[in-house]
């Protein structure tokens, strides 16, 4: 919440100023507050005169004082309600479940981060207030470690010398007031001075509070009380205290104004005009009447003391509020054991890995732990009640000697362990232990119960050993019988299980023989068939199909030369030169090619002699050499139609003399002749009657007809003339038709009809989809001008159906068959049902 004055003169009236956001209307809204009276309670204070109440507006400074007042109301009030709320739910209840159960105090632990000590170059009314709390809570230390420590030495009887410890007790009087302080201390003055200079400006306040501090407790050369300094320059406005960690200068600037109570009345009777009971809660436990109210228990009953002022949010004064929070602190920690962790500063830099010893050394001195270190080396810090020492060493003692008492043990004991008065004294009640003889004797207690518990382990174990024998020996006995049963039985199913692994195992092993060899074999039959296809590509192709593979690719060659793709007729070349060489390789061979061969082989010899070319004629008659030589392996027609007939002959014979086993083997050696001399004779006609080329485009139609219609439509002529010539009995003419009609019939497979030539469209697109995929777009493109055909012969049968069927319908117009329409209907579906009939049986004569 911003605040901002509507002038530029001091009594000028405050404003709020409503930003982005508006604060002040989203904290009102939060806290179920009248926006408007919020406002008012900050910039202006009211004031009862007469019994009349007045508006007095504040300041700039009144109204930021009275705004962070309100915003610490808040804050105290719902810290003490978490804390209220916290304590509450980790109580003890001493009654199980219920509305009426009721808390236990059961004691508390805690932590106290005490305030640093602050000595900086100007030192305020906030490092009075947090070194006037160190001084307290020293004084608490050293009351803790010395005072009490040493009153309980002499209250026991201890031969005991006195430790002397820098005692802050005066310097506290002097800020709090003492017996022998005047004006209440340092606070008192304080207080006083904001009751009585009231009409004074801050500056002149502050003068006039430093002015009867230096009156009460001050005084040069020689000041009135030992803990006070009167500084020599500035002393209108400063003052020195001796703290128990040195010399501190205060500077008196605003001291009697922030001393003032800022919390108003307005503003702390805002919470009960709040919308929301939790709120009005917070307000009505901020003040003392309502402290003690409530369902849950409050601080004072799980502490064991209230401490009224921190109930009070707000007192007269700031600083008189702090002293009585304070005192309620020290108050609680006398009635706990408090145990402390002082913390040095290395350097007055705070640099890291850096110790002044000077620094270091003052801070121990100041803070007592000089004293503290001598208290605990001289002191004795185990004690113990003379019942419980007894009862827990009296165990070392033998047992006719335990009833002489705590002296006699102490004798014994230091008798023992050499122990001198130094080490331990026996008070009235409690007997005192150096901390070194404390462990002594507790690592002898400890020794002895271990010894005794070796004793009775041993004891104990034969005890038990023996029962356990008289148990045990028949329960073992059956045991063992058992186990031997379960051996025999494991044994025998061991056995078994071995013997059913090792049969499975040879089966499997048999069965994984064969599937190896089965496998191998495939494999060898797999590479023999790769390699061979390596070494001979062309190996499965026979000479008709190499001879029709060499047409193709010749074609594709002169194709791509055509279309100037001469690096696709590099590579046709090569595969030409290498399709020729295995042609001859698969060439047949007979006598007759082998006798031409070796003329040609002769020829070729003789002309490099007459040529003079001797280096060409070793190859050439080595060649011819081997030529000469195959006339063994290829007889010729005569010795193979011979060798025909002399195994004949041999099988006859075999036959007449009852020797069937040689008959079936002169009728193999007749079947392998036979088979000999008609593939020589088929060769030998292949030779004298050469195929023509087959086309390249497959499925060209024949010149006789143009359509299949055409075909059809010759044959019905064909067999009407059959018929005709039956009827008149011209068997001559019939004859000559019949033969005709079988040879326009053998032509059906040149002239599909319309569904055979869609379905070869279907199957050469399928094709053709095929070679795109797998990039062959040569073979793609042949099979295009395929489909062209295709589709164009489809085009001129349905156009020559279409045709037909019109000069059908013309000719039965001119000479109906029928006299009415209904007439007409039914001879239509009697013809369509006959022509759907031959349709399906193939009989496309008599669909036609």
């Amino acid at each position: 919440v911003e605040l901002d004055d509507e002038g530029s003169t001091e009594g000028a009236s405050v404003s709020i100023l409503n930003g982005e956001g508006a604060p002040l209307h989203t904290a009102c809204e939060l806290l179920g507050l009248e926006e408007e009276r919020v406002r008012q309670a900050i910039v202006t204070r009211q004031l009862v005169v007469g019994g009349k109440t007045i508006l007095k507006p504040q300041n700039l400074a009144q109204a930021r004082d009275k705004r962070d007042a309100l915003a610490k109301l808040f804050y105290s009030s719902i810290f003490l309600w978490l804390v209220r709320e916290i304590n509450t739910t980790i109580c003890f209840q001493n009654s199980r479940g219920g509305k009426d159960a009721k808390t236990t105090p059961t004691g508390f632990i805690g932590v106290l981060d005490i305030y640093g000590f602050e000595h900086f170059d100007t030192n305020g009314f906030e490092q009075l207030l947090i070194n006037y709390a160190n001084e307290n809570l020293q004084r608490h230390f050293n009351r803790h470690l010395f005072e009490v420590e040493q009153s309980i030495y002499q209250s026991e009887g201890i031969d005991w010398t006195y430790i002397t410890f820098q005692d802050n007790k005066p310097c506290l009087d002097l800020i709090e007031g003492g017996p022998n302080v005047p004006s209440g201390g340092i606070i008192g003055t304080l207080d006083d001075a904001n009751g009585t200079l009231g009409m004074l400006t801050e500056a002149e306040k502050d003068v006039k509070f430093v002015g009867q501090l230096h009156a009460n407790f001050g005084g040069v050369p020689v000041a009135k009380h030992v803990y006070f300094v009167t500084p020599k320059f500035g002393s209108d406005r400063q003052f020195s205290i001796l703290h128990y960690a040195g010399e501190v200068r205060y500077t008196a600037n605003g001291f009697v104004e922030k001393n003032v109570e800022t919390l108003s009345a307005e503003l702390k009777d805002l919470g009960s005009s709040s919308t929301l009971p939790f709120i009005q809660r917070l307000f009505r436990n901020a003040t003392p009447a309502d402290s003690d109210s409530g369902n849950g228990p409050s601080s004072s009953q799980i502490q064991p003391k209230k401490r009224n002022s921190v109930q009070k949010v707000r007192g007269v004064s700031v600083a008189s509020q702090f002293r009585a929070s304070l005192s309620s602190l020290v108050g609680d920690l006398e009635r706990t054991a408090p145990h402390f962790v002082r913390c040095i500063k290395p350097n007055p830099q705070k640099k890291p890995n850096s110790l002044d010893s000077g620094e270091t050394l003052r801070q121990l001195r100041y803070a007592g732990m000089m004293e503290t270190i001598r208290i605990r080396r001289e002191g004795y810090p185990t004690r113990i009640d003379h019942e419980t020492f007894v009862s827990k060493f009296a165990l070392l003692l033998p047992s006719n000697q335990r009833e002489y008492g705590i002296h006699y043990l102490v004798q014994i004991l230091s008798s023992w362990l050499r122990a001198t008065d130094a080490d331990w004294q026996v008070g009235h009640s409690k007997l005192f232990l150096k901390s070194e003889l404390a462990a002594r004797l507790d690592r002898l207690t400890e020794t002895r119960i271990r010894a005794c518990a070796r004793i009775l382990t041993r004891f104990g174990r034969g005890v038990a050993q023996a029962r356990a024998v008289r148990v045990l020996v028949p329960w073992v006995r059956y045991r063992l019988y058992w186990i031997l049963e379960q051996r025999r039985y494991d044994a025998a199913t061991n056995i078994a299980a071995i013997w059913r692994t090792h049969r499975a195992r040879d089966r499997f092993q048999t069965v994984k023989w064969v599937v190896i060899k089965l496998q191998s074999r495939k494999r060898r039959e797999v590479a023999k068939l790769r390699v061979r296809l390596i070494r001979d590509p062309y190996g499965d192709f026979g000479f008709k199909e190499m001879e029709k593979l060499l047409r193709t690719v010749q074609a594709d060659l002169d194709e791509k030369v055509a279309e100037k793709e001469f690096v696709r007729a590099a590579e046709l070349e090569a595969d030409i030169v290498a399709i020729k060489e295995a042609i001859e390789l698969k060439r047949p061979l007979t006598r007759t090619i082998l006798e031409t061969q070796i003329t040609a082989a002769q020829t070729r010899v003789d002309d490099a002699v007459t040529r003079h070319a001797y280096a060409e004629c070793p190859p050439l008659q080595d060649k011819l050499n081997a030529l000469v030589a195959k006339r063994i392996l290829y007889p010729t027609m005569d010795e193979l139609e011979s060798a025909v007939t002399s195994a004949e002959s041999a099988m006859a014979d075999a036959a007449a003399r009852r020797d069937f086993a040689g008959a079936a083997a002169c009728q193999v050696a007749v079947d392998q002749s036979k088979k000999r001399y008609e593939t020589a004779k088929q060769i030998e006609w292949d030779l004298a009657n050469p195929e023509k080329d087959e086309p390249l485009v497959a499925d060209e139609t024949p010149d006789r007809f143009a359509s299949r219609a055409d075909l059809e439509s010759e044959l019905t002529e064909l067999n009407k003339t059959v018929e005709k010539a039956l009827a008149s009995k011209d068997y001559a003419a019939a004859s000559t038709a019949q033969d005709g009609i079988n040879e326009l019939e053998g032509l059906r497979e040149d002239y599909p009809t319309i569904e055979e030539l869609e379905t070869k469209i279907a199957q050469q697109r399928a094709a053709m989809a095929t070679a795109i995929d797998s990039k062959d777009f040569a073979g793609a493109g042949k099979i295009s001008d395929v489909i062209d055909a295709l589709e164009q012969r489809k085009d001129k049968e349905e156009l020559k159906l279409v045709e037909l069927t019109a000069a059908a319908t013309a000719e039965f117009l001119q000479d109906p068959a029928v006299s009415s329409r209904i007439e007409l209907d039914d001879e239509i579906q009697i013809l369509t049902t006959r022509v759907q009939t031959a349709a399906l049986e193939k009989d496309f004569q008599t669909a036609t």
